[in-house]
């Protein structure tokens, strides 16, 4: 309906997407802390002194951005970029298996971009200036309240169809929840309506392209025509000169005022919708709402600006006043002197208006909160209404424990590509100070796949909390629509679902979850690491060759953590295996079948015990179990990797503080290689006949395209309190 049609069009012209805000820098670097495995990126072993010219010189358009520029995000030799990605054989293996290859449409026979794809090939760089995060948070709460109406409408409508008997006016309302009426309840509340309307804008966003001389009016030009398309809209655009620092900007205009006269025109409709009071004030402020599309050359760049005003077009009249001489980028001056790919920066302002303007499930618990509240039909929702509450409150509590800085961040090409981040997020859960003694498990280069960290123990008690709370209210709702008296042939199986698992099932799962979150979380420590290698046995299945089974290998996965208490450990399983016994007696009892509960076989070495069921044709390499000693908990597919692994976490090593992540391409090759060679050897054992040459060598040519890639390494921590992240793609 127009009604609907206007909104939409407010929304998509008043509230606009940005980012990053801050009168504080990022930190620069003393002197970054080597990291303890040989793949982790190298940092250098000192900051050098940066002149404002010298860091302009390198970061390119950030020169002509003034000191309080809110957000950058540049991208740096574009083309040498593509070309390195097009060199690599996973690139030729996606051209050859979609036809495709040879110069793309846009490039020299040298490879270089020509047209539109042009102007990224050198640099490109988007900024977004002043009242950018503060636009960000109105988007944010717009989007937060949208989802709270929604749930308040979905809760409205199932408790109507309750009332009424009738399930087939459910689909209709939910379905409603995105329509003109939620769009209403926007426009009048307090948070998202009107108040929010007329404070918003579109802040300013540059997009500069930097340009070699003899090209940079043609690009000029491309830009100047994609303006130009503005003009289809008649006289609701109208052209605009500004001139900032000595550079010329052309473009148009769209005024607000005009598209608020269109609006007018369907003023009975919107009378019909809104009171008349409501509807003046929609149209006052959309006329306040104007955007201006803007090109112009600034030295090297051919630059497109965005923006609500005209005002908000500011750049700097020298480097001594742009971004480039302030400490805001002083980050990146440890990197100087490497060939960047990228460079991100963002004012602290962006995340913590993340932090205060988003919001998780809370706002939907509202939201069905106060659609339950004094709702006819579902009788007293008091209990339904605490939990809801509950749940926002548990979410509250975990998000104080984040906390947010300034962000920048650096990525350049250096034995592969490398990034180094300072500042952002951090979301409480990592323990930063507490050191990881399990660092020493990844450092072998049979291991595939490593990742090592100890989480905060405030963190894991109110995440569980938060946990425990959204279960808890799952299920309220669960059972609150399974005793709803509407009638439907789904509804009435899930109503026997629920009652089934209500009245037979509850006692168990409260039973096993207490036993695995107070018990069993309370038995171990923060530490864990996960780590899978590629060493594992074949198990002797029958139908295999003996080759196969000899020759074989199966991947290993553990998950290994330090016990803190060994009896609340054992009373945990204890309590877990009374359960699941009676669990699976009432399994039996239902299905009319005996599943009697496995009674674990155990192992010993070293003080070590190891806990296994029996499973025909297994081995010691190829056995899910769980190996329990003083020290040591691990949880694995592999018997012999647990007990390798605890032996090594014994001996100890070099410990690393954070969070740490490696993935070794070099050893998933050779094991893929291995693994094709002699599943093509044996393929008649394996498959039951020859593996066609065509399909063979489409697997051949995919292990190969791992040929170029060696490990990835990420290494987040804290360095002198500054949140500090290392990645480093090697290849070969």
């Amino acid at each position: 309906m127009k009604m609907r049609a206007s909104l939409v069009l407010i929304s998509v012209l008043a509230l606009s997407l940005g980012a990053c805000k801050k009168k504080e820098a990022v930190k620069a670097p003393e002197a970054p802390a080597a990291v303890v495995e040989a793949p982790a990126p190298e940092a250098p072993l000192s900051v050098p002194a940066v002149t404002p010219e010298e860091r302009a010189a390198k970061l390119g358009f950030v020169k002509h951005l003034t000191q309080d520029t809110e957000g950058v995000l540049a991208f740096h030799h574009g083309t040498k970029t593509a070309a390195r990605v097009k060199a690599t054989k996973l690139w030729k293996l996606v051209e050859n298996q979609m036809g495709v290859g040879g110069d793309e449409p846009g490039e020299t026979e040298a490879g270089e971009s020509t047209g539109p794809a042009a102007l990224f090939g050198t640099e490109f760089t988007l900024a977004l200036g002043k009242s950018t995060a503060e636009q960000t948070g109105n988007f944010l709460t717009f989007n937060r309240r949208m989802g709270y109406f929604q749930m308040r409408s979905i809760a409205k409508a199932f408790a109507a169809a309750v009332k009424s008997g009738d399930a087939s006016s459910l689909a209709d309302s939910f379905a409603d929840s995105y329509g003109s009426e939620l769009f209403k309840d926007l426009l009048k509340d307090p948070q998202s309506g009107i108040s929010l309307l007329e404070k918003t804008k579109m802040p300013p966003v540059y997009m500069a392209f930097k340009t070699k001389e003899a090209d940079r009016a043609t690009a000029a030009q491309q830009l100047a025509a994609m303006i130009a398309n503005a003009n289809m809209l008649g006289d609701m655009v109208e052209p605009v000169e500004i001139e900032s620092a000595g550079c010329k900007f052309e473009g148009v205009k769209i005024l607000g005022a005009k598209i608020s006269a269109t609006m007018a025109g369907d003023r009975a409709d919107m009378d019909e919708e809104l009171d008349p009071a409501t509807v003046d004030q929609l149209l006052a402020a959309v006329a306040k709402k104007d955007l201006h599309i803007l090109s112009g050359t600034v030295g090297d760049y051919v630059v497109l600006f965005l923006g609500g005003s005209a005002d908000d077009l500011k750049l700097a009249a020298d480097v001594g006043q742009s971004l480039a001489a302030s400490d805001a980028l002083a980050f990146s001056d440890a990197w100087v002197s490497k060939e960047l790919a990228a460079v991100v920066y963002g004012r602290k302002e962006a995340m913590d208006t993340l932090a205060s303007a988003a919001s998780g499930i809370a706002e939907m618990t509202n939201g069905l909160r106060d659609g339950l509240a004094g709702a006819d039909g579902l009788g007293d929702t008091r209990d339904l209404e605490a939990m809801f509450k509950i749940v926002a409150e548990r979410e509250s509590a975990l998000r104080k424990l984040a906390g947010s800085d300034s962000l920048g961040m650096v990525a350049f090409f250096e034995d592969g590509l490398k990034i180094e981040s300072y500042g952002g997020t951090d979301n409480g859960m990592v323990d930063w100070k507490s050191p990881n003694k399990l660092a020493c498990l990844g450092d072998s280069e049979e291991v595939v796949l490593f990742a090592n960290m100890t989480t905060d123990a405030v963190y894991d008690e109110k995440a569980s909390a938060y946990a425990e709370a959204l279960l808890e209210t799952a299920y309220a709702m669960a059972m609150r629509v399974a005793e709803a008296p509407i009638e439907g042939e789904q509804l009435t199986q899930f109503r026997e679902m629920a009652k089934l698992f209500d009245g037979k099932f509850r006692p168990d799962m409260l039973a096993l979850w207490d036993a695995y979150s107070n018990d069993f979380g309370a038995s171990l420590g923060h530490e864990r690491a996960w780590v899978v290698d590629l060493k594992g046995s074949a198990p002797a299945i029958p139908g295999l060759s003996q080759a196969v089974v000899d020759s074989a290998k199966v991947p290993r996965i553990s998950i290994i953590a330090p016990v803190t208490d060994r009896a609340k450990l054992a009373d945990s399983w204890d309590k877990m295996n009374a359960t699941l016994t009676g669990t699976l007696a009432k399994i039996s009892e239902m299905t009319g079948q005996k599943i009697p509960m496995q009674k674990p076989l155990s192992s010993e070495k070293n003080g070590n015990i190891t806990w296994f069921f029996p499973m025909p044709f297994f081995n010691d390499d190829f056995l899910p179990s769980v190996t329990v000693g003083d020290k040591w908990f691990a949880a694995s597919s592999s018997k012999s990797q647990a007990l390798e692994l605890i032996a090594k976490a014994d001996a100890g090593g070099e410990s690393r503080n954070g969070l740490y992540f490696r993935m070794n391409f070099k050893a998933l090759e050779n094991y893929s290689q291995e693994t094709l060679k002699l599943i093509d050897e044996n393929a008649a054992a394996v498959t039951g006949a020859a593996i066609p040459a065509d399909r063979t060598r489409l697997i051949g040519d995919a292990i190969a395209a791992l040929g170029d890639l060696d490990k990835l390494t990420v290494h987040s921590r804290r360095e002198d309190a500054v949140l500090r992240s290392s990645v480093h793609f090697k290849t070969r």
